[in-house]
C-alpha cells in the first residue's frame, strides 16, 4: 500500500500497521500453513517420519497397518496434526494482531476518527460488531481446517499442477505467470461478486455481507460461508490445473488477503500501483452497496461501468452496478477517482 491519509506522526508505526495487516491476512485463511508447505514440501518431509506418497505401493507391513484406514487410502496421513496447526496458529494471529489492530485505531483513536477513518460519522453498533467478529472468525476457522486438509494432502504426496524448480518451465514464464493470476483471480472475483449482487441472491446470502455499512477489519471474512466456499474455491483452482511456482500463487493469493484486509479495514489508505485503488474503493462498495466491484483493480469496473458516479444515486434497492441517473447525467457520467 501507500502512504496513509492519516497522520500517526511516525513512519515506523506505519511500517508497523502494515507488517501486522499482512500476518493477519494470511492468518484469515490458514494461508501460513500452505506458504510453508507449498514451499517447503521436500525439506518438511526430512524432519517428520516419511510418509508414502499418494498410491504409491506399502510394504507389508504398513499395508497391515493401513488396512481399513480411509485417512491412508485419500492420502491424508496426520491429517488431525495439520488441521490443529493450522486452526491454532490462525486463530492467535487472527485474534492477537486483530484485537491489538481494532484497539489501536477505533478504541484509542477514535477522537480523531477524521483524521484516518474512511466514514469518520458513520460506527458499527455493538451488535454488528459482535456479529463481525464472530461470522468473520466462523470462516476463518472453516479457512483454517481447509488450508489444513490441503496442507495434509501436498505433504503426503497428493497431486497438484505447482513446480518448485523454475527451470522446469523457465524464468520468462514464471515472470508471466505473476500476473496471469493477478487477473485471473480479479475477474473471478469480480464477476461472482456481481453475481452475488444479483437480487435474488443478494437478498439471501451476500445481504450478510452488506450489514457491515462501515466495514472494520474483521468483516473481510465475515460473510455466508457458502459465499465464503465458493470464493475460496473459485480462487484455488489453478493449483490443480495450471503450472505454477508456488511463490507465484501464494504471493497473488498474499497479496489479494492482505489488501481485502486494508479494504475492509475503514482506514483511508492510498493507493500505490497504477492497478490498485485507494480503500476508499471498497469502503464506497460498503456505503453505497451496488457499485465498486472489483477486488484489487479497477479495470473490469471501469470496463462494464459500475465504477460509482459522482452524483448519482445509489443504494440498497437500486442493482444493476450504474446507479441511478437523472437529466444530463446519464449523458456524461463523472466516475470517481481512487487513488
Amino acid at each position: 500500500m501507500g502512504n496513509t491519509s492519516w497522520d500517526t506522526g511516525d513512519i515506523v508505526k506505519k511500517g508497523v500497521v502494515m507488517v501486522s495487516v499482512f500476518f493477519l491476512a494470511t492468518a484469515a485463511r490458514g494461508e501460513w500453513l500452505l506458504f510453508f508447505v507449498y514451499l517447503g514440501r521436500d525439506y518438511l518431509q526430512q524432519l517428520v517420519q516419511p510418509m508414502p506418497d499418494a498410491g504409491s505401493n506399502l510394504t507389508e507391513q504398513s499395508q497391515g497397518e493401513a488396512a481399513g484406514s480411509l485417512l491412508q487410502r485419500l492420502g491424508l496421513v496426520d491429517l488431525h496434526l495439520h488441521v490443529i496447526a493450522a486452526v491454532t496458529v490462525s486463530f492467535v494471529i487472527f485474534w492477537g494482531v486483530g484485537l491489538s489492530f481494532d484497539r489501536y485505531f477505533y478504541r484509542n483513536r477514535k477522537h480523531v476518527a477524521e483524521t484516518w477513518k474512511c466514514q469518520p460519522d458513520r460506527w458499527l453498533t455493538p451488535a454488528n460488531e459482535w456479529h463481525e467478529f464472530i461470522l468473520g472468525s466462523t470462516n476463518m476457522f472453516i479457512g483454517s481446517v481447509i488450508s489444513g486438509v490441503i496442507a495434509c494432502y501436498i505433504m503426503n504426496g497428493g497431486k497438484n499442477s505447482l513446480y518448485t524448480d523454475i527451470n522446469e518451465y523457465g524464468w520468462v514464464y514464471t515472470a508471466l505467470s505473476v500476473p496471469a493470476v493477478f487477473v485471473y483471480n480479479e475477474f473471478v472475483s469480480y464477476y461472482i461478486h456481481r453475481l452475488l449482487h444479483c437480487p435474488l441472491v443478494y437478498r439471501n446470502i451476500h445481504k450478510h455481507h452488506h450489514r457491515y455499512g462501515s466495514p472494520t477489519l474483521y468483516s473481510t471474512t465475515a460473510m455466508h460461508p457458502l459465499e465464503f466456499l465458493w470464493l475460496e474455491g473459485a480462487l484455488a483452482i489453478p493449483v490443480f490445473l495450471v503450472p505454477l511456482h508456488p511463490a507465484v500463487f501464494v504471493g497473488n493469493l498474499l497479496y489479494g488477503y492482505y489488501y481485502g484486509m486494508m479494504d475492509h479495514s475503514g482506514i483511508k489508505m492510498d493507493a500505490v500501483w497504477p492497478w490498485q485503488p485507494s480503500s476508499m474503493f471498497h469502503d464506497d462498495h460498503h456505503r453505497y452497496f451496488h457499485c465498486n466491484f472489483g477486488f484489487n483493480a479497477l479495470f473490469f469496473d471501469r470496463f462494464h461501468g459500475t465504477l460509482r458516479k459522482k452524483h448519482f444515486k445509489y443504494g440498497e434497492t437500486v442493482f444493476g452496478g450504474g446507479g441511478k441517473a437523472t437529466g444530463s447525467l446519464k449523458k456524461s457520467p463523472e466516475y470517481l477517482n481512487y487513488k
